[in-house]
């Protein structure tokens, strides 16, 4: 039989398993929602994508691949003022990231073009970069 010091330190070893589990079970559900945002995007299931990204960013608001992906979405949907706040957040987590600022300065450009108010930003016509 075990006696209860036995008993509690067994306790308090599944406890402490367990939550490093469900720090690890958030990077696996991050991870997940991404390739799955991916395929959606691939099959330009948009607005799936868009709701599968908006997950990962939920658990993880610091992830600038997922803010980039997200603006990648929103600008095939035709919501440049989101996809433009997306690039804007993906280059404000990853400032060194070439790709992300591309994004924004081009998407800027895309609505500066359509009638939109963003006097300052450069002349590019690129596609969007998806990570």
């Amino acid at each position: 039989m075990l006696r209860y010091g036995q008993l509690a330190s067994i306790a308090i070893f599944f406890c402490l398993v367990l939550s490093g589990c469900a720090g690890f079970g958030d990077v696996t559900r991050t991870e997940a929602y991404n390739r799955f945002a991916i395929k959606a995007a691939q099959a330009q299931l948009w607005n799936e994508a868009v709701f599968r990204w908006n997950q990962v960013i939920s658990i993880d608001p610091e992830d600038a691949k997922a803010h980039n992906n997200l603006g990648v979405a929103y600008e095939a949907l035709g919501n440049i003022d989101e996809a433009i706040a997306s690039y804007q957040r993906a280059a404000e987590l990853e400032p060194n990231n070439k790709y992300y600022r591309l994004n924004y300065r081009r998407c800027r450009i895309h609505l500066r073009r359509s009638g939109g108010d963003d006097e300052d930003a450069p002349q590019l016509d690129e596609p969007p970069l998806a990570e």
